[in-house]
Formats: structure tokens, C-alpha cells, sequence
């Protein structure tokens, strides 16, 4: 049985917090089984816009006890910009939360502010305007 069918409440849950936040997001089922949610957010730095982002967040067999995985489908990420500097593991997937400080309360409209925030602080670092992505959170640009 999958992770939604044992624990249905949970993905009640989730699906309600997502639509709640992120109402133009989809939650889809692959193939094997696997759910995950489809959509895209749009990040404004003090310089302008940035191109939206379009992710899928994947929950895997073992959610909660394991975070979903968030991969990037827009814009194309240079797969050179891998490792902790750029907070993506070496697969391409983005890094917002390490593993062992994962939390099984947190859920998926969660992951996705965090991604938010991963977005906007990729986007200022590329601008230049951070020297660096902060372990956590946004950057502070001033």
C-alpha cells in the first residue's frame, strides 16, 4: 500500500494546505504510483522579476518519515551548479532542507515556500546581488 493509502488523513491534509497556498498547483499520479505535485511560482527581487519557475515536488514511498524530493522543469539550471554552493544535489534536485533536520509534520505547501525562497536566492545570486545562497531562508538584499 502507498504512504496516501494508509494514511489518508495526511493526504487530505496536504492537498488542502497546498490548494489553500498555492492554488494553481496540480497533484498528479505517475505510473508507479507516485504522487506529486505540478506548478509554478514567481519571485520578485528589488531589481525586478525573475523568470517563474516551474516544479515538481515528489513524495516518496516512505513520506512522511522521508521529505519529497523537488525537481526544476523551468527554467533549465546549468547541471554544472550542483553542491552545497548552489544547494542542489548532484541529481539536479533542489536542497531545502537537510535531510536529518527533515520534520514529518512539515508538508508539502511547506516545501514549496522554501523552494520559493531557493529560487530567490539562486536568481540574486546569479544577479550578483548575494555573495552567497544563505544556509536557510531568503537573503536579506539591501
Amino acid at each position: 500500500m502507498t504512504w496516501y493509502e494508509l494514511d489518508k488523513a495526511r493526504l487530505v491534509l496536504e492537498y488542502s494546505r497546498v490548494k489553500a497556498r498555492f492554488a494553481a498547483f496540480q497533484l498528479k499520479r505517475r505510473t508507479d504510483n507516485q504522487l506529486f505535485w505540478e506548478g509554478a511560482l514567481n519571485v520578485s527581487l528589488p531589481c525586478g522579476h525573475a523568470e517563474s519557475i516551474e516544479l515538481q515536488l515528489i513524495y516518496p514511498e516512505a513520506f512522511p518519515a522521508k521529505p519529497p524530493s523537488v525537481g526544476i522543469v523551468r527554467p533549465l539550471l546549468d547541471p554544472a551548479e550542483v553542491g552545497h554552493q548552489w544547494h542542489r544535489w548532484r541529481e539536479g534536485n533542489i536542497c531545502f532542507v537537510h535531510p536529518r533536520d527533515w520534520n514529518i509534520a512539515s508538508t508539502a505547501d511547506e516545501v514549496i515556500e522554501k523552494v520559493g525562497d531557493w529560487y530567490f536566492n539562486y536568481v540574486a545570486f546569479k544577479r550578483g546581488l548575494i555573495s552567497a545562497m544563505p544556509l536557510v531562508g531568503r537573503a536579506l538584499i539591501r
